[in-house]
């Protein structure tokens, strides 16, 4: 069967994401056997600490670039520049800020040269990152793909060559070099080639928002996002503090492998919320396609997840399948809860009306912080996965009738376009 728009972006972001996982995984491998312990800790903890920093200073412009790229027309190369400037300008910002507050003494090089390369590799990340949303905006999501796949592979070849230069830093340059020529290969095509045609192609067919709109959906996004951000390293942390390390690696794979399913059910919505933009007449039949793209995702991954947890656990040894599979499952069964609420964010995306699911977002994270640290006493790291199914619960409470609601709003109008 021919798969429609939707699905076909949808599926270019799962290979990417897939693709993108397995290639790291490959490269992490290939690094701890060429490289000391120390060296891959300080180093993981370099590209930790870049990635965070990237993420803050994209601004949130990544989903507002998936909603509105779609109808900016002319507008939009002016919109894609000043949103760059904007970022790479609070990136510097944030990183030199970063360094001289001396966070990050203990892994980074005391050289200033050094300082100054990471310094270039949070502004190179945070463009990396954002150009991702400006292809899916501007429907091209398979270079995505093409781009990432080929970034993994880049910095895996080039690994062996930049740990013979710098044993201490070879890892973090092999990570960084390659994103250079990919930020300097979609440039040229996005300003060259997509952009112009969109431009071109595609007529202004609503309005960009003003200033105080993108302030206020942007810190909607923003506030959305330091949750999602900082939940997983509070709960990491308090793991640590109370069950120990140990325990901590037995959470922290069952959870990586419940985020990578979540990744996919996002891969569907953030297709969705393109076409839905570009094709506001057609909303009900693409809602539809991500119904349906959401269940070809998340019913399999579930229930195969749930009654394979411990052959998957095994993997990586008895002791977590003995430790981890009851906490996966949990957590598995909490992405129903997941799937519901990015679902309806498309909505709240269109309608513009972003405060509502994030003060609710938010809302659910004081709770699951709450539970885990009242059950983790008596309840070990299954504590994590009670919290989850709670959040899930919840989620599927406030979020299901208000997706109903909104779906039976734009099929209304067709059921009375046909009487």
């Amino acid at each position: 069967m021919k798969l429609d728009r939707l699905m076909r972006n949808a599926l270019a972001l799962m290979i990417s994401s897939g693709g993108s996982a397995v290639l790291g995984l490959v490269f992490w491998i290939v690094a701890a056997h060429a490289a000391s312990t120390a060296v891959v800790g300080k180093t993981t903890a370099t590209i930790a600490a870049m990635l965070l920093l990237a993420t803050l200073a994209q601004l949130s412009f990544g989903s507002i670039f998936e909603r509105f790229l779609p109808v900016a027309g002319d507008l939009t190369r002016s919109f894609v520049q000043r949103s760059y400037v904007l970022t790479v300008s609070t990136a510097v910002i944030l990183t030199v800020g970063y360094i001289a507050l001396g966070f990050g003494h203990r892994f980074l090089p005391a050289a200033l040269g050094w300082k100054a390369f990471f310094v270039v590799a949070v502004v190179l990340w945070t463009i990396f990152a954002l150009q991702d949303s400006v292809l899916v905006g501007l429907r091209a999501s398979k270079w995505v793909a093409v781009e990432n796949i080929g970034y993994g592979l880049a910095k895996l070849a080039l690994l062996p060559v930049f740990l013979l230069v710098s044993r201490s830093q070879g890892i973090f340059v092999a990570w960084i070099i390659p994103v250079a020529v990919a930020l300097a290969g979609v440039s040229w095509y996005l300003f060259r080639r997509r952009i112009p045609s969109h431009m071109a192609d595609s007529a202004r067919t609503e309005d960009l928002p003003t200033t105080r709109e993108l302030f206020w959906l942007s810190s909607a996004q923003y506030a959305s996002l330091l949750s999602t951000v900082f939940l997983p390293s509070i709960v990491t942390l308090i793991v640590i503090a109370r069950l120990g390390a140990v325990a901590n690696a037995h959470y922290y794979l069952p959870a990586m492998i419940a985020t990578n399913l979540e990744a996919l059910a996002f891969s569907v919505v953030r297709s969705f919320l393109v076409e839905a933009s570009s094709e506001p007449h057609a909303l009900k039949a693409h809602a539809d396609s991500a119904i349906r793209g959401l269940a070809a995702v998340m019913v399999p991954g579930v229930v195969l997840g749930i009654i394979f947890a411990p052959v998957y656990l095994r993997v990586f040894g008895d002791a977590y399948a003995q430790h981890g599979t009851d906490l996966m499952r949990m957590l598995l069964l909490s992405q129903v809860g997941t799937s519901v609420m990015v679902f309806y964010s498309t909505f709240a995306w269109l309608d513009k009306r972003l405060w509502w699911i994030t003060a609710r977002n938010v809302t659910f994270s004081a709770i699951y912080l709450v539970v885990i640290e009242s059950l983790i006493g008596r309840l070990g790291i299954n504590a994590i996965g009670v919290a989850s199914l709670i959040w899930g619960g919840l989620t599927v409470a406030i979020f299901l009738p208000a997706s109903i609601r909104r779906y039976r709003q734009i099929a209304a109008p067709l059921s009375a376009s046909t009487e």
